[in-house]
């Protein structure tokens, strides 16, 4: 079993059927990135899966919230007089040599980069044109992880480095 994944398995007559989930971990912290002493404890929440019944909890020390879904299947999670709808990324992250690939990151590992781009131009490898918000979100968000990723120049350019040690850190936290 996966850190990412599981398996739920069932014997029947006629064989043996399988339904693959994946594991869907949310954190409520207090600041971006992922020190786990940066979340936050006892916050009640419900999660809804497909418009089944509620379950509740509360969050641990961390902050995280878990939840299982299977392809297709959405959950809706109410935490902090908020909802969220929560289902799988259909054909996994883009290139992080795309606009939208470090996005996708930034926002998997609670940077804020704003509504990912339609429009996949080359990685923001140069200082970003400040076109609309989610521009500007995502370059707030890329200087804030250059900040807590030493040796990383802050400069809200996504080079080769920047590029690896958001690769990296994604990996590390079971996300790719």
């Amino acid at each position: 079993m996966a850190v990412d994944g599981t398996s739920v398995s069932r014997a029947t007559g006629a064989g043996h059927n399988t339904i693959n989930r994946r594991r869907i971990q949310i954190f409520f912290q207090r600041f971006a990135g992922t020190n786990a002493a940066s979340g936050i404890a006892g916050l009640n929440f419900t999660v809804t899966i497909n418009g089944g019944p509620a379950v509740g909890g509360v969050t641990p020390a961390n902050g995280k919230v878990e939840i299982l879904l299977a392809a297709g299947d959405t959950a809706q999670l109410s935490i902090l007089g908020s909802q969220y709808d929560v289902s799988l990324l259909v054909g996994g992250l883009h290139p992080v040599a795309e606009l939208r690939g470090v996005q996708q990151r930034l926002n998997m590992l609670g940077y804020n980069a704003g509504a990912l781009e339609g429009t996949n131009l080359t990685a923001v490898t140069a200082p970003p044109t400040i076109e609309n918000q989610s521009t500007v979100e995502t370059e707030l968000a890329m200087s804030n992880f250059q900040a807590d990723n030493e040796p990383l120049f802050i400069d809200a350019i996504c080079g080769s480095k920047t590029q690896t040690s958001l690769r990296n850190k994604v990996r590390n936290n079971g996300g790719e």
